[in-house]
């Protein structure tokens, strides 16, 4: 499965139907080993975001970092690519590895009050609140 610009790859158990980010190992809610990998919108909501002054060996000061919420209520920690967004900023999502970065969506391009669209779906996604 590839993901592209905007998608993410997430997880779903078939035994309970919960939705996780994919890693290695059973589902985390019931354990079954029946996992699989689906492509979702990469546009999510900020739920709350910080700068750490004293980041971790290895990652740059400062450190901005944003818990998100995306598709199918799946939260996910992401280091921040630009400033620091305000709970409730709609921003893109993508994987580097096991890191996510985000960036906040640009607003050219979309009528007032318009939501996202994630791929060529052509349904409306409403990012979570």
């Amino acid at each position: 499965m590839s993901e592209t610009a905007d998608t993410i790859e997430l997880a779903r158990c078939a035994s309970c139907q919960a939705r996780f980010l994919p890693g290695e190992g059973p589902c985390p809610r019931c354990g079954s080993t029946e996992v699989q990998l689906y492509l979702a919108s990469a546009i999510g909501r900020v739920l709350a975001a910080t700068e750490l002054e004293v980041p971790p060996p290895g990652w740059s000061k400062p450190h901005l970092l944003a818990l998100v919420e995306v598709a199918d209520a799946v939260r996910l920690l992401a280091v921040v690519d630009g400033s620091l967004p305000s709970p409730g900023t709609v921003v893109s999502v993508r994987a580097e590895g096991a890191i996510y970065r985000s960036r906040s969506e640009p607003e050219s391009g979309r009528g007032e009050g318009e939501s996202p669209r994630p791929g060529n779906s052509g349904a409306s996604f409403e990012p979570p609140r």
